[in-house]
């Protein structure tokens, strides 16, 4: 029955995933603003999979999303569902920093492309660079937030939070904007999709004061990534989901 309820859940999942990125790619497609449409799509994504999974969300320090725009948002990864939980909380005009093969997805790949998303060759590094230089430009010139994982790839064990890799911090420290850090409970009791788990209850969420970065230059960065890695990891301590 347990496995029953999860494949339903699932399917209901990717139904609505469908929906949702067949809908806003038509959207972003014929957007002239096209930052706009990425927080609205995965705004409504999440809108749909939250009550299909039966999980809510619960956010400390919301104000934190706003009070400052353009920032860079980072946050930790645990899991494919980290899209719809950071697609709830993903303010106007904001979009996301992804590895290139995003791209190759279909639909979802192909709308998070077309709905402003940044895509990240992080094979070759002239091209990085020279990707990360124009996020800094959409920062500075265009008003957008952007939103990085800076873990570079899911946390697989569940627990703590992998190494950062810098380029988040380069990519604030050049922009002079701040660093807003997100942490998500640590969630796999509730949701694993390698378990086949799926069950309700409460994913707690910690939104912390933005960090300044003006002023700051690029000597800095290791520097910086480091303590923002130490103050993430020590409130993921402090904040745990709930099963109901």
């Amino acid at each position: 029955m347990q496995y029953l309820i999860f494949y339903l859940k699932l399917v209901a999942v990717i139904l609505w995933t469908f929906f949702t990125s067949v809908l806003f790619l038509v959207v972003a497609l014929i957007s002239r603003q096209k930052s706009s449409v990425f927080a609205k799509t995965v705004n409504f994504l999440a809108l749909g999979i939250f009550p299909i999974l039966g999980i809510k969300l619960n956010i400390e320090g919301e104000e934190n999303l706003t009070v400052c725009h353009p920032c860079i948002f980072v946050g930790n990864h645990q899991s494919a569902l980290d899209v719809a939980i950071y697609g709830a909380m993903c303010p106007p005009n904001t979009v996301a920093i992804g590895k290139k093969e995003i791209a190759y997805i279909p639909l979802f790949g192909w709308l998070f492309k077309f709905s402003g998303g940044v895509l990240i060759d992080r094979k070759n590094k002239r091209k990085a660079i020279s990707q990360i230089d124009d996020a800094v430009n959409a920062v500075k010139n265009k008003n957008v937030a952007i939103g990085i994982l800076p873990e570079g790839t899911r946390n697989r064990t569940g627990k703590g939070m992998l190494p950062f890799k810098k380029g988040a911090f380069h990519l604030a420290v050049a922009a002079q904007v701040p660093l807003v850090p997100i942490v998500i409970s640590e969630f796999a009791e509730l949701v694993s999709f390698e378990r086949k788990i799926l069950r309700k209850g409460t994913i707690n969420i910690r939104v912390l004061p933005p960090i300044s970065t003006v002023g700051l230059d690029e000597s800095v960065v290791s520097d910086l990534a480091l303590k923002t890695h130490a103050l993430m990891v020590k409130n993921l301590t402090e904040i745990k989901s709930t099963v109901n």
